[in-house]
């Protein structure tokens, strides 16, 4: 994989933001919490949301995100539970969420170790989910007397259907990478770190290297299904483009296309 040339701290350094090369068009966050597992605090979720915005103004370049948490052992153990309530941020938390999951850029989350409670419900929230064989997956919500947020119940469902939801969910037991597999949580295991490293990055540069336009409008109309107006809008900048032109000249030619996502 690329080394990282810029990297920017959110959250105290909680989470970490990189670009990982120029020509990938490729950015990385990294949940940075390794003493607690990666568990994500409040205000971690608000920088996360911060984050988000600044790619979008600053960094336009981008057009591919991996999420992932530091080092080998945990993706995101869930919340930081030493924290007291604070009813006002919970709930702001699920608003972030479905910020998340309609970002309009893809985003995969690579997944090492533990991937748990809302570390699991960050993971749903995004397009694609790579995982190595060593994670395990899991919403604790009855092991702790906690009612598990409506907004994670409804993805979770979709994503794996009402029954293996209700099994994650009243059991609250650990599921294998396999096992999220074989129902539909994640769409890849990898052997081990460094094979899930390269497969992800190999994924983001694949998708990076298609049409950025055309990438945007496929997420705008899974996730925006009813927005007709919206719908219409992606659908007019395709045809519009430049990259139209370039795509089908690529394909005369037969050569691979550079597109620029105009």
């Amino acid at each position: 994989m690329s080394e990282s040339f810029f990297t920017k701290e959110y959250a105290s350094g909680l989470i970490l933001f990189n670009i990982i090369d120029k020509s990938s068009h490729i950015g990385c966050i990294t949940i940075n919490n390794p003493s607690k597992r990666n568990a994500i605090s409040r205000q971690m979720w608000l920088d996360l949301s911060n984050l988000l915005d600044d790619c979008l103004l600053n960094y336009k370049t981008i057009r591919v995100l991996i999420l992932t948490g530091q080092g080998q052992i945990s993706f995101c153990s869930g919340a930081d539970l030493s924290e007291k309530e604070d009813e006002d941020i919970d709930h702001t938390i699920p608003n972030i969420r479905i910020k998340l999951l309609q970002f309009p850029l893809p985003i995969i989350a690579k997944i090492n170790g533990y991937c748990l409670g809302g570390g699991l419900a960050l993971a749903m929230h995004v397009d694609i989910r790579i995982a190595c064989q060593n994670a395990l997956f899991s919403i604790p919500a009855v092991k702790l007397g906690l009612a598990c947020p409506k907004d994670i119940i409804d993805r979770l469902i979709k994503l794996v259907g009402e029954s293996h939801a209700k099994m994650i969910l009243y059991t609250g037991d650990r599921i294998s990478a396999q096992q999220a597999y074989s129902i539909g949580l994640i769409q890849y295991v990898t052997d081990n770190h460094d094979s899930l490293d390269q497969y992800v990055f190999d994924l983001a540069r694949k998708i990076s290297c298609n049409a950025p336009l055309s990438v945007r409008s496929i997420k705008l109309m899974i996730e925006n299904r009813n927005d007709d107006l919206a719908i219409k809008n992606v659908i007019d900048a395709c045809r519009n483009s430049n990259d139209i032109i370039e795509g089908r000249n690529a394909f005369r030619e037969k050569r691979e296309a550079n597109f620029q996502g105009c």
